[in-house]
């Protein structure tokens, strides 16, 4: 159904796994806990059109702009 969604369209308190991200990107997520082929879950979403991922066990937040770069699927 969310097979390599954009992080945008993702259902909220779903389990989703990271597909693709952009590779100007990837070093920054990376430090965040968050690479390619990691569980994670979006939690909320933001006033500015982002959404809250928890990653982990830690809350990240990602701004609209990236979200529309980032795949996930539902795992």
């Amino acid at each position: 159904m969310y097979v390599g969604t954009d992080l945008g369209s993702a259902p909220l308190h779903t389990n989703l796994t990271l597909v693709e991200a952009p590779e100007s990107s990837r070093q920054r997520l990376s430090s965040l806990g968050l690479r390619v082929g990691t569980p994670f879950t979006l939690i909320a979403k933001t006033a500015g059109g982002g959404r809250v991922a928890l990653v982990t066990g830690s809350r990240i937040a990602l701004g609209s702009s990236l979200l529309h770069q980032l795949r996930a699927e539902v795992r």
